[in-house]
């Protein structure tokens, strides 16, 4: 991973958070069960897409899109840009912003709640990686 803060809201920040994943020995061992796609829809004034795919827990493909549409996913993880920010920023933890609405999840949730270790996980690490906001 670079030295450089990734900005929120951008392909560089999921990038950022593919390579911090890949070079985590956690993340082998948690995400060693996870094969699914995903599309994290920040909401307008944003209003952008990021497809990242987890084959065995290794990151496969990350990619903006243009609609949901686009590509087929296994989940849509959908929120305003002021809610993603409160996750990261650790103000509101991820379960409670599901729980509430404020993050809304379309998907197996079966297969979620059976892997909240690992999806979990993936939100931690995306705390962690410090973006720049504008």
């Amino acid at each position: 991973m670079s030295d450089e803060r990734p900005v929120f809201g951008t392909l560089a920040f999921f990038q950022a958070m593919a390579d911090a994943l890949m070079a985590d020995p956690t993340w082998a061992e948690k995400g060693a069960n996870i094969t699914a796609s995903m599309v994290y829809d920040y909401l307008p004034p944003v209003g952008k897409l990021f497809y990242m795919n987890y084959d065995g827990g290794k990151i496969t493909d990350v990619a903006e899109l243009a609609s949901v549409d686009e590509r087929p996913s296994d989940y849509v993880i959908t929120g305003t840009p002021e809610v993603w920010k409160a996750v990261l920023r650790k103000e509101l933890k991820p379960a409670t912003a599901m729980a509430t609405g404020k993050l809304k999840v379309k998907g197996k949730q079966v297969y979620l709640l059976k892997n909240m270790g690992a999806f979990s996980y993936i939100l931690d690490v995306m705390t962690r990686l410090d973006p720049v906001y504008d």
